[in-house]
C-alpha cells in the first residue's frame, strides 16, 4: 500500500495529465466510452488475448523499439475499456500527447513521490469520466439535490456507468474523488457483484457492457515478427519462441523452416 503523500501526488499529476490530454485531443464535453480502444489502436499495436486469469487485465510490452498493448477479452467490456485507458497512460508518457505540458509531466514522473500504477488508475478514471461531464450528469440525474435519496444516486451511477462504459465501482470512486458522493455512503462499499444484483432487483435491462466479448487477435504481433524475420533481424527459433503462445501454428511453421534449412545445410533431405 502506498503512502498518502504518494497517492495524492500521483493522482493530482494524473488528473492534470488527463485534463490536458482531453483538451488537446478531444475536448472536455464528451465521454470517450468504447472508442478508447480505437484511440489506443491509432497510437500503437493492440493484441487481444482471452485469458481466464482473474488477476490479468492487460499489459504493455516493449520489444525492439515497438510497443504492444495486450488486453484480456475474458473480462467484461467495462473492465476491458478501463484497462485500455489504464494502458494509455503508460503509452502516453514520453510522447507529446500532453501538448506543451508533456515535458513537465514527464519530469514529475521521475520524482520519488510518483507511483506509476496509482497514476495509471487515476488517469483511466479521469479520462473516461471527465470532471465536467460527471458533474453535469450527476447534478441533472439527482436534480441538484445536496443529499439525494439512495435510489436517485443509484440511478445516476448506472447512467454514468453506461454513458462512460466504465465499471460501476470506478464511477462511485470517481464521484467520491470529486466530492459528489460521501465516503460514508454505503454505495462506496459496493463491489461490482453488488451492482449487478441491484440492476436485477431494480429491473434495469441487461447491458452487454456487463458481459465479456471473448476473442483473440495477434495479427499485429505476427506481422511484426514476420517483418523482423524477413529483414534477418530475428532468427527462426527466436520467431517461433515469440509466437509459441499467441500463434502456435505460425510458430510451428518457423520451426519447420528452420529444420528444412538445417537439413539442406547438412546435405540431408526433408521428409
Amino acid at each position: 500500500m502506498i503512502s498518502a503523500d504518494k497517492k495524492a501526488f500521483s493522482e493530482n499529476l494524473a488528473e492534470l495529465a488527463a485534463d490536458v490530454f482531453l483538451r488537446t485531443n478531444f475536448g472536455l464535453e464528451l465521454f470517450i466510452g468504447a472508442d478508447i480502444e480505437t484511440v489506443l489502436a491509432e497510437q500503437t499495436a493492440v493484441i487481444y488475448q482471452n485469458s481466464d486469469d482473474p488477476t490479468y487485465a492487460g499489459a504493455s510490452i516493449h520489444y525492439r523499439q515497438q510497443t504492444f498493448v495486450v488486453l484480456n477479452t475474458h473480462q467484461d467490456l467495462r473492465a476491458r475499456y478501463y484497462s485500455a485507458a489504464h494502458e494509455l497512460w503508460h503509452l502516453a508518457l514520453g510522447t507529446k500527447w500532453f501538448g506543451t505540458a508533456s515535458a513537465m509531466i514527464e519530469a514529475q514522473t521521475a520524482l520519488n513521490l510518483f507511483d506509476a500504477e496509482r497514476a495509471a488508475d487515476h488517469f483511466a478514471a479521469a479520462v473516461m469520466l471527465p470532471r465536467t461531464m460527471v458533474n453535469t450528469t450527476w447534478q441533472k440525474a439527482t436534480q441538484n439535490q445536496k443529499s439525494p435519496e439512495i435510489d436517485a444516486m443509484c440511478a445516476a451511477i448506472v447512467r454514468l456507468a453506461n454513458l462512460s462504459a466504465m465499471p460501476y465501482v470506478a464511477v462511485t470512486r470517481r464521484l467520491q474523488e470529486l466530492g459528489l458522493l460521501s465516503s460514508d455512503a454505503k454505495l462506496v462499499k459496493w463491489h461490482e457483484k453488488d451492482w449487478l444484483a441491484y440492476l436485477v432487483q431494480a429491473n434495469f435491462p441487461p447491458s452487454p457492457l456487463n458481459q465479456p466479448a471473448p476473442f483473440e487477435s495477434f495479427n499485429v504481433l505476427a506481422d511484426f515478427v514476420e517483418g523482423l524475420v524477413q529483414k534477418k533481424q530475428l532468427t527462426l527459433i527466436e520467431a517461433a519462441n515469440l509466437l509459441a503462445h499467441t500463434d502456435p501454428k505460425r510458430a510451428n511453421r518457423y520451426l519447420k523452416r528452420r529444420q528444412q534449412l538445417m537439413a539442406q545445410q547438412s546435405g540431408g533431405t526433408v521428409e
